[in-house]
């Protein structure tokens, strides 16, 4: 999850009364307790002497990672319970894709497109769970840094997750129009997914030679 203010940064911590996603430059802390630049002028008040309690303000998405977790076996239900609506709607597309390229492709990819459904399904719970619990630490000034951030570390380039979640909705959303007007047929485009793993070539020699020339 990248930072509110900042689109193109991640997230280190989450503000302990609205919730929202803070990079490092907008973490406001007042001792162990993590605040947004607009919640601690709200608390604080105009001189600073006296605190009072913010106005309306509510921590968004879920405070327990074990429910996250359970609800994440539904694909899409996980984020929704973080209040992640876009990465829910992301989820559940890329996931339904991958069973119906299962169905589609032919018996040379079935199998792969199968394990990667269920890779999948498997990944959803699990990075429910550690979003909520990386939020949950967070209000107690606690930045927890998460396999999936770690992830996003090694492959800076998809951290702006919007953006690509965007393309691949427009992307996969004209191809399943497309087959429902009978213009172009997923079973024929399915033929193609041998493609996928050459590109997955391409990016891990392309990582291979920027870690070796760094």
């Amino acid at each position: 999850m990248n930072c509110a203010y900042h689109a193109d940064i991640e997230n280190a911590a989450f503000c302990i009364k609205c919730g929202k996603p803070l990079c490092t430059e907008c973490v406001r802390q007042v001792q162990s307790s993590v605040y947004c630049e607009t919640c601690l002028a709200e608390s604080v008040g105009g001189g600073g002497a006296t605190a009072k309690p913010a106005a309306t303000s509510q921590p968004v998405g879920g405070s327990s990672p074990e429910a996250a977790f359970l609800l994440g076996l539904i694909p899409g239900v996980g984020a929704i319970y973080n209040a992640e609506y876009f990465k829910a709607a992301v989820n559940l597309l890329i996931f339904s894709t991958l069973v119906t390229l299962a169905n589609n492709v032919g018996y040379s990819g079935e199998t792969l497109f199968g394990f990667l459904a269920f890779g999948f399904y498997i990944y959803m719970p699990f990075e429910a769970y550690y979003t909520a619990k990386k939020r949950k630490l967070a209000k107690e000034g606690i930045n927890l840094i998460t396999p999936f951030d770690q992830f996003n570390e090694q492959f800076g380039q998809f951290h702006n997750t919007e953006l690509w979640g965007g393309v691949a909705l427009v992307l996969i959303g004209g191809l399943f129009l497309l087959d429902n007007f009978n213009i172009v047929s997923l079973r024929e485009i399915g033929k193609f997914w041998p493609a996928l793993l050459i590109l997955a070539g391409f990016l891990l020699i392309r990582r291979f030679q920027r870690g070796k020339n760094a």
